[in-house]
């Protein structure tokens, strides 16, 4: 994690965010990292300074590439790289990163369409063009989205060398969720999703699925369920639900107990002198998501996101609560 967290400038990073499994014992936790449109342009070669030896890897020069394509389809340029994550997994002895994307095909000012995902940017990620079927599959499960339906995040698994993408699909009405993965022809347990729907629901505005996709959808899945505000206005002080989503992950054995209050004592903020230029930062601690993984033939896994936010300040001034 301080590797991955070392690897770019201050300037360039919006959100370090950190995954945990929640059952007992200490399991692998990976990090990730949510550019500022500054870091978006260095990733890109497009910054006063250049990335450093390090990142020119392979794989670290398909992700210069990606947002140089990110920031040659939207005006302005980089305006949404806030949408894009570099995620590390912590196991690796190399600091490849996975990236996942926001990504909204219907929107018309942005020039990202479909075709712009199927013949550009995942043959670029991947490393070679998409096969028939994984293009058939992937526009598949576009195609069987409940009406209404535009909010997705790609994921890219450079690191883990598979030929497939993980597909988030958010804002899906818990009752549309089964019918949505019959229609892609998911082959796993609809009533094991139905039971966690209906433990989760009532304390969720929407619920996200996790696919993983490629010559063939992939048994597993993940469940998300969701608030809509954004991300500090929807931390555990204000949005009660949190506190609920935790005590079910409990009563379903998905959680102990120790990391559900670790989790909660996560949030607040703090102050942290920089000795450049007399500058401090606030440095805020929040909750992102969680997330229920459901495996074929293997026990259902919880998975909790948080992070660390950081904003400057001129040392001396008032920091809001």
């Amino acid at each position: 994690m301080k590797r991955a967290a070392q690897l770019l400038p201050r300037f360039a990073v919006n959100f370090f965010g950190f995954e945990c499994r929640l059952e007992e014992g200490p399991g692998a936790t990976d990090c990730a990292l949510d550019l500022t449109a500054d870091g978006a342009r260095f990733l890109a070669g497009r910054h006063t300074l250049s990335p450093p030896a390090e990142l020119q890897t392979d794989a670290w020069r398909r992700i210069q590439r990606f947002y140089q394509e990110w920031g040659d389809t939207r005006e302005p340029a980089y305006v949404d790289a806030g949408a894009t994550w570099l995620e590390f997994d912590t196991g690796s002895a190399q600091l490849n990163p996975n990236l996942l994307f926001g990504y909204w095909p219907h929107e018309t000012s942005i020039r990202r369409p479909k075709e712009w995902l199927l013949d550009v940017i995942l043959p670029l990620l991947l490393g070679t063009p998409i096969s028939e079927a994984f293009r058939s599959n992937l526009l598949q499960c576009f195609d069987a989205c409940p009406p209404g339906t535009d909010d997705f995040q790609i994921g890219a698994m450079i690191a883990r060398r598979i030929q497939a993408v993980r597909l988030c699909v958010f804002d899906i009405r818990p009752d549309d969720l089964p019918a949505f993965l019959t229609r892609v022809g998911w082959k796993g347990d609809l009533d094991e999703v139905r039971r966690y729907l209906d433990a989760f629901a009532p304390h969720a505005d929407f619920v996200g699925v996790h696919l993983d996709v490629g010559e063939k959808l992939f048994p597993q899945i993940g469940i998300e369920p969701g608030f809509t505000s954004g991300p500090w206005a929807r931390q555990p002080h204000l949005e009660p639900r949190w506190h609920r989503q935790f005590d079910k992950l409990v009563e379903l054995g998905l959680c102990i107990p120790a990391k559900r209050d670790a989790l909660m004592s996560w949030i607040g903020h703090q102050r942290y002198p920089l000795a450049e230029q007399g500058e401090e930062v606030v440095l805020l601690r929040g909750l992102s998501h969680i997330k229920i993984n459901l495996r074929s033939g293997a026990s259902p896994v919880a998975k909790a996101y948080f992070g660390i936010a950081h904003r400057s300040l001129r040392a001396g001034a008032d920091t809001a609560a």
